[in-house]
């Protein structure tokens, strides 16, 4: 039985799209088993070449022309947020491999909020999707809501449950880094945060479980200090941690810091106050940025790859646009733990001498 020859000008796109022949004719055809990224690229290597049947055209159609970011312009600087700056830097990135426009709109994280001129800024986007980074509070996604628009938040969560969300596994990390204190021997434990944000609280859930699957009851006045700032202010844990110092009132054997910029002012307090890490007091963190090696000591810290974080948004977007009908989806990069000199295992207590009781006895 003779098959039907595959057009020439399909094995062209094959070929430069580095996919086999079928896979362009399912494309164009509408077959299925194909990832939104792969039919994406097909597509748009049959539109470079000047070659799109009607229906593929049709379906070319389906990638979002035009996004809009939305975040805080103080992200868009390494000096103040790295993790955030390299998301956003991989995230304009995937764009553009897929030919999609991105328009920003940028808040002040610091300065008073006028949602009146940022419902206005939405509007005159006029873009087919968003991505939202780093912000997930009721007041900002409001307007996103009843829109029609494929949204996705990037390091965050719609409260409502409304929005696909693309996250790091916050509460599994967090978790890690505490059993690694615990498995170090460290009992007397204290996590740092600051509870501004609801995705925050995830860090701190974490955190509780470890003790308490550890047989630690959680209690808010021996296991947690909150430096109440608006931000991961290293500054600010300094301050906080250094007075501690001095007024006697730090007990715990072991820090768990929020994030990276909250452990290096944690320890920059604790040394500042006379005391040595980890000799006297292990830190421990979560983002491993790439200066937590280069602390002093170097930083043991939970961190997850930024650049896959804002490649999985992109592609999620386009997903969602794709299928607007479908659940939302909250999707979680997976953890790592780098182990640093930041801690020091604990020696335990000396066992007590066993008694032996003898039959006079």
């Amino acid at each position: 039985m003779s098959t039907k020859p595959v057009p020439l000008r399909q094995v062209e796109v094959a070929r430069r799209a580095g996919v086999s022949p079928a896979t362009v004719s399912k494309v164009i055809h509408g077959g299925t088993g194909i990832s939104p990224a792969l039919r994406s690229r097909v597509l748009q290597t049959m539109h470079d070449m000047g070659y799109l049947p009607d229906d593929a055209q049709r379906r070319l159609g389906a990638i979002p022309r035009r996004i809009c970011l939305i975040t805080y312009f103080q992200f868009l600087s390494l000096d103040s947020s790295y993790f955030h700056a390299e998301v956003i830097r991989s995230i304009t990135s995937e764009c553009a491999h897929f030919g999609i426009q991105v328009e920003s709109v940028l808040l002040d994280r610091d300065g008073p909020r006028d949602v009146a001129a940022y419902r206005q800024q939405l509007k005159a986007r006029d873009a087919e999707g968003v991505l939202i980074v780093g912000i997930d509070s009721l007041e900002l996604l409001a307007p996103l809501r009843g829109t029609g628009k494929a949204v996705v938040i990037v390091n965050g969560n719609d409260p409502l449950g409304m929005f696909d969300s693309v996250s790091p596994a916050a509460r599994l990390g967090s978790y890690l880094a505490a059993q690694h204190l615990l498995a170090c021997g460290h009992r007397e434990i204290v996590h740092v945060t600051h509870l501004n944000r609801p995705f925050i609280h995830q860090r701190l859930d974490g955190f509780r479980e470890a003790l308490e699957q550890a047989g630690i009851p959680f209690e808010a006045s021996r296991h947690l200090i909150n430096i109440d700032s608006d931000t991961f202010s290293a500054q600010r844990a300094s301050k906080v941690i250094g007075a501690m110092v001095r007024r006697n009132t730090l007990k715990a054997t072991a820090l768990h810091c929020v994030s990276d910029y909250t452990a290096f002012g944690v320890i920059q307090g604790l040394q500042r106050a006379g005391r040595r890490v980890p000799e006297d007091h292990s830190v421990v963190s979560f983002d491993d940025l790439p200066f937590a090696p280069l602390c002093t000591p170097p930083l043991t810290s939970v961190g997850i790859d930024r650049s896959h974080l804002g490649r999985t948004a992109v592609k999620q977007l386009i997903d969602r646009f794709q299928h607007p009908d479908e659940p939302t989806q909250r999707i979680e990069t997976g953890p790592r733990l780098s182990i640093r000199e930041s801690v020091q295992t604990l020696r335990p207590h000396a066992a007590p001498p066993k008694v032996v009781l003898t039959q006079d006895q």
